[in-house]
């Protein structure tokens, strides 16, 4: 035989994390709300590390998670752009240097560097 889970409200949580943090004890706490004093250990780690984010409730995350993945995900934008903008300078200064260094051939039918084929046919003359 199954018993149903129990969901407590985001405002009863709060509620019996205010009353520990007003001084009542662990023991008074949950006689009142009518939990378990363990279920109120896990509530109140929740709460210190979260404060009034805490408790999001069903399927939602909590606001904690999205910022941080959110900074994470602008953080890999920001290294990806760094690199692209890295990549684009590297080709800017290549294509000058090949504007200033190799001038384009003109496209006449004659052989375009005529020093290499004059060498490759003297070493294949021998």
């Amino acid at each position: 035989m199954e018993m149903a889970r129990i969901q407590y409200s985001r405002d009863l949580k709060i509620s019996a994390m205010r009353a520990l943090d007003a001084g009542e004890t662990g023991g008074q706490v949950a006689r009142k709300f009518s939990v378990s004093p363990k279920l109120l250990e896990k509530w109140r780690a929740e709460w210190r590390a979260q404060g009034e984010e805490a408790f999001p409730g069903a399927g939602r995350k909590p606001r904690l998670e999205r910022s941080l993945s959110d900074q994470q995900r602008i953080a890999e934008l920001e290294r990806k752009i760094g690199q692209m903008a890295m990549e684009n300078d590297f080709l800017k200064k290549l294509l000058q240097h090949f504007k200033e260094h190799h001038p384009p051939v003109v496209v006449s039918g004659a052989a375009a560097c005529t020093r290499k084929s004059a060498k490759r046919s003297k070493t294949e003359d021998k």
